[in-house]
């Protein structure tokens, strides 16, 4: 489908500097709607009704600046035709002082949405709005909108806002939204991605035995994902996601802070697809190519069909021009630009940045064959040798990675021959438990992976690890019973996946969570340096045009407090279970970890997730150091379902530091939960573990604290609850910047706080609320409750 040129969305610049394009009373008086009258109409208030029910998603505000901000509202007659409404701009909520009455006209091509910029208001100012349907001369109208301007950026002004992360639907409800509903004082709302999920009953983290489920009306549209008793349904065609966002727009907490705060909204990943990165998916694991371009252009249309993004003004400098919004290249993947930045008042500036569209695969692919070798000791060693490491540590680092041998070498030929039959069979059960297929063509295709991995260097730790387990399934006279351990001792040693912790062949564990964080900073540096010296990145998540816009807007920023709103955090998620690690007081802990009660291959030190910042180190380091440290900037994250507040090292020309707050879900399942899963399948591929491993989840947040305690880790991560959803309020003026977490325990006596609804039991709720807040102030950090 191409959008060139064609109308996107029924969006009017809307002027308040003239009152009423169109009376209410004489609806549909002119024949031309883009024509504008010279006479103005004065307000007249008839009687209104409710007509709640022609705008079963409310209302919605967003990009506020100093003089406009955006209206959005949908319509629904059940007409399926387009549909005049109205929309009127008041200085009060009973609309007796109107700036705006104009008629506009919901498409039905862009699903009835109206997306409204309203220009030439005054600053500072709350606003009130709604949008009126003529039915046989009566008006009704939708609920009521209140918004507010943004102070112009000379204003000495305190500014207060909150910021949300990851609101699945499915099976949750909204309540923490009831803690940001008792701060009816907040400037705005920003929303830092994942507003909906993409997918319908994952197993992974969504059930359907619940009565907040939705089943897609476009099943042609649909991507069928999973296979036997996991199957599900992930959105792929536009009505599928514009689905999405009807029906979660129809939640009544949700609708009541809309329908109170602007939003400033940028997407994470399941505004598309989970662990996204620009056009491609993830959801098989690399067991099939997953670049899904016009996908991601239908998640992208509805997003801009449903949020209250100016999508225009992202890709124009100067003030745009009154007339119709249209959709046009330009605003589509690979164009498409929704990173920004907002002024309020002198004390704050914030810049909204795009992790997901720009960034590179993941550095260690899903699909990635764990026994492949990636850097041969000759080239490990001068890679260690060009960053100026001594020959006694080039030894030492080279001793800890895997033994290897060329498969290809005469003397192995009988091993090559076996591996290539072992591990088509591998090949052929793994890709049938991602993908629906018959058993004779996931023997062709996994014979054929088989043959593309079984070549060069490859670890023989690895190799012998599933000969052994092989052998054990096959019967005593077959050859491969034969076939010894390949060398371990007194061969080359080299960089493998399996170094950096990836045992399976499809799996986002070992790719995008727990791989082994001294090995992978080695490898990630390794693979940039490489890339670097032929002109490219393969960890630029930020492109380098929103690079040098970022490293522009801070540092030309005369605001005292700069802030990056990021969809993803920045502070480091480790946890060190090796025998090295820094105390952390729990003796219980400490003996564990010491004792034989931990497999020795466990005793490592794990990035937790490298779908976030962690994933690029190198790239990560230099963003803090010359743009986020240099310029005293002050980071937001979300997307991770937990709370975590770091200290950047400081600059190391200025001293100024950066500081990371990241907030937690305000329904999706905690992190502590995902991470429990998580070690239990890795455990489970190591066998029979002592019950105290199994006690590990008790001190998450514990292993995530201490992990940054060590001298070489820049970051020092003060704060991590794993186990809490909630929300996140800043309060900044010209000396101090407050960051209070207002969470809740994701199980609370038994029962999940995110699964039970409290929408009418709001004081239960809130006595359940936890606040942990946090001062920045002289470029100093301090915990204040």
């Amino acid at each position: 489908m191409q959008f060139t040129r064609r109308k996107f969305i029924k969006t009017m610049v809307v002027s308040a500097g003239t009152v009423i394009t169109t009376s209410i009373l004489g609806c549909g008086s002119s024949d031309n709607k883009d024509e504008t009258p010279d006479v103005v109409i004065k307000p007249q208030v008839p009687d209104i009704l409710d007509g709640s029910m022609y705008f079963p998603q409310s209302v919605v505000s967003g990009d506020p600046k100093e003089n406009s901000v955006i209206l959005w509202t949908r319509i629904d007659n059940n007409t399926g035709e387009d549909t005049d409404v109205i929309l009127q701009v008041s200085k009060t909520d009973d609309f007796s002082q109107l700036v705006v009455e104009q008629e506009l006209t919901a498409v039905a091509s862009s699903d009835h949405c109206l997306k409204i910029r309203v220009t030439d208001l005054e600053q500072a100012k709350y606003y009130f709005y709604r949008f009126i349907h003529v039915v046989e001369n009566k008006k009704y109208t939708s609920n009521i909108g209140r918004t507010k301007t943004a102070p112009s950026k000379d204003s000495d002004t305190n500014v207060k806002f909150a910021y949300v992360s990851c609101q699945d639907y499915i099976g949750r409800y909204y309540n923490n939204y009831l803690s940001l509903l008792e701060q009816d004082d907040l400037e705005f709302v920003i929303h830092l991605g994942d507003y909906i999920y993409e997918t319908t009953g994952d197993p992974l983290f969504q059930s359907t035995d619940h009565e907040r489920k939705i089943e897609f009306t476009d099943q042609e549209g649909v991507l069928n994902l999973g296979v036997g008793e996991n199957k599900y349904q992930a959105a792929a065609s536009l009505d599928n996601y514009r689905q999405l966002y009807k029906t979660y727009r129809t939640d009544p907490l949700l609708q009541k802070i809309h329908e109170r705060f602007p939003m400033i909204a940028i997407w994470d990943d399941h505004e598309f697809s989970d662990d996204s990165w620009g056009d491609h998916a993830t959801n098989l694991d690399g067991a099939q190519i997953e670049q899904q371009t016009q996908r991601k252009r239908n998640s992208e249309i509805a997003y801009f069909d449903y949020m209250p993004i100016d999508h225009e003004q992202t890709h124009i400098s100067e003030e745009l021009s009154s007339g119709e919004l249209k959709i046009e290249e330009i605003h589509l993947f690979p164009n498409t630009k929704i990173y920004r930045d907002f002024h309020f008042g002198k004390h704050c500036h914030i810049a909204m940045t795009d992790f997901r569209t720009n960034r590179p695969d993941h550095i260690i692919a899903e699909d990635a064959f764990p026994g492949s070798v990636e850097i041969d000791q000759i080239t490990l060693s001068g890679f260690l040798q060009a960053t100026g490491m001594d020959t006694a540590n080039i030894s030492a680092v080279i001793s800890q990675m895997s033994p290897y041998v060329n498969i290809d070498d005469v003397m192995f030929t009988p091993y090559k021959s076996a591996f290539i039959e072992i591990f088509a069979a591998m090949y052929a059960d793994s890709l049938m438990a991602k993908i629906e297929m018959s058993q004779q063509d996931a023997y062709i295709q996994g014979q054929q992976r088989a043959i593309d991995v079984i070549k060069g260097n490859l670890a023989t730790s690895y190799l012998n690890q599933v000969l052994e387990g092989t052998k054990a399934t096959l019967p005593s006279e077959h050859p491969i019973q034969q076939l010894p351990a390949l060398p371990e001792q007194g061969v080359n040693q080299g960089l493998a996946f399996y170094t950096m912790g990836k045992t399976s062949l499809f799996n986002y564990l070992g790719s995008r969570y727990f791989v082994i964080k001294d090995t992978y900073d080695l490898y990630a540096g390794f693979k940039e340096y490489v890339a670097q010296s032929n002109g490219s990145s393969v960890q630029s998540a930020y492109d380098e045009t929103q690079t040098n816009w970022l490293a522009t807007t801070f540092a030309s920023s005369n605001s005292t407090w700069k802030l990056l709103g990021s969809s993803v955090s920045f502070s480091p998620l480790i946890f060190d279970l090796s025998s090295s690690r820094a105390n952390s007081g729990f003796e219980l802990l400490e003996a564990a970890l010491a004792s034989d009660a931990v497999p020795a291959a466990f005793k490592q030190r794990f990035y937790i997730e490298v779908d976030q910042w962690d994933g690029f180190p190198q790239f990560k380091s230099s963003l803090i150091e010359n743009i986020l440290s240099a310029n005293s900037v002050v980071t937001l994250g979300g997307d991770v379902h937990s709370s975590y507040v770091t200290e950047h090292k400081a600059n190391s020309v200025t001293g100024n530091k950066s500081f990371n707050f990241t907030t937690s879900s305000i329904s999706s399942a905690t992190f502590g939960t995902f991470l429990e899963q998580g070690m239990n399948q890795l455990l489970s591929q190591l066998g029979d573990v002592s019950p105290v491993v199994k006690e590990l989840p008790v001190f998450f947040d514990t292993l995530a604290t201490t992990a940054t305690q060590r001298a070489d880790i820049a970051d020092s991560l003060v704060f991590s609850k794993m186990w809490e959803h909630g929300i996140a309020i800043v309060e900044l003026d010209a000396e101090n910047m407050d960051v209070s977490f207002h969470n809740v325990n994701a199980k609370v006596k038994g029962v999940n706080t995110a699964q039970i609804s409290f929408y009418d039991d709001k004081l239960t709720y809130l006595e359940m609320v936890k606040i942990h807040k946090f001062r920045v102030k002289d470029n100093n950090l301090q915990r204040l409750s």
